[in-house]
């Protein structure tokens, strides 16, 4: 499909509640994007250590699919474990799992471990202050960069809207977080964009060269085509940023996934075929 494939995110954790992963029959859910066109599967998995590599892999492949990336935010939903948190024990159980997230998509060989809501908060009762969140935040990150440079994999790091954490939301704050860390790329989020700059299409460009992994949503976290979202135009800024790879679909699966699957594959793949 040329420089751009589709994917979506599915929970491996259906217990977890999270409003943006399409839960249920992984086998129908996988025949029904395989069905759309789409390339590529996200998981996000709560627990890195409960899961079969060969089994997600097995899955996917089987349908003519890839693991796209692993998403790690249910394990945020589920244990409280924060690469920022002021307790020691939820910070290192944290940096314990993002290691064994790493070493699960080696397994997978998607070889890309997305850290967004399990950055965790500040400023809110029971967590540092922002600015002492950063630093514990940097160091966790710096302790993956060197665990994920020696295996080959890529740590994709997501700024999120001020809704969700006070702690990085615009992509000039993750820039400069994770600057000089080889292995850490940018996660560009076009719903958080919409939110956090004050051009999501313009925010592209700051991060070019440095972006590893996109998840799309429209302005209302809808599918895309639901929202005021240039998609065409999201496209050519990630031509110029230099990023080939996949889209993941980051959606509200309203009215219902399927839905919400098949509108943004109406929306993406015509534009993903016209591009040069």
């Amino acid at each position: 499909m040329g420089r751009f494939k589709l994917s979506m995110i599915y929970a491996v954790a259906p217990e977890t509640d999270f409003d943006v992963v399409v839960k249920g029959d992984l086998g129908r859910f996988l025949d029904l994007a395989a069905s759309l066109g789409y390339g590529g599967v996200e998981y996000n998995v709560s627990n890195p250590f409960e899961v079969s590599a060969r089994v997600l892999k097995e899955a996917a492949e089987s349908r003519g699919l890839k693991p796209s990336a692993l998403s790690t935010g249910l394990s945020y939903l589920r244990y409280g474990y924060s690469l920022s948190s002021s307790k020691d024990v939820l910070r290192e159980n944290a940096v314990k799992f993002f290691k064994g997230y790493v070493d699960l998509s080696a397994e997978l060989e998607c070889r890309k471990v997305v850290v967004g809501l399990a950055r965790g908060r500040c400023g809110v009762p029971g967590e540092a202050d922002c600015g002492v969140a950063k630093q514990l935040l940097r160091s966790s990150l710096e302790t993956l960069n060197d665990y994920a440079l020696e295996r080959g994999v890529t740590i994709v790091f997501e700024p999120l809207n001020r809704y969700e954490t006070k702690l990085i939301n615009s992509v000039e704050e993750a820039l400069e977080l994770i600057k000089g860390l080889k292995a850490v790329k940018l996660l560009l989020d076009t719903f958080h964009a919409t939110l956090e700059e004050a051009s999501p299409y313009d925010a592209i460009l700051k991060a070019a060269g440095l972006i590893g992994h996109v998840h799309v949503a429209d302005s209302n976290r809808l599918a895309p085509g639901l929202g005021m979202i240039d998609w065409e135009r999201v496209a050519l800024r990630l031509i110029m940023a230099g990023y080939e790879g996949y889209l993941s679909v980051e959606a509200v699966p309203k009215p219902s996934y399927e839905g919400m699957l098949r509108k943004a594959a109406e929306t993406l793949k015509p534009i993903i075929e016209r591009l040069p």
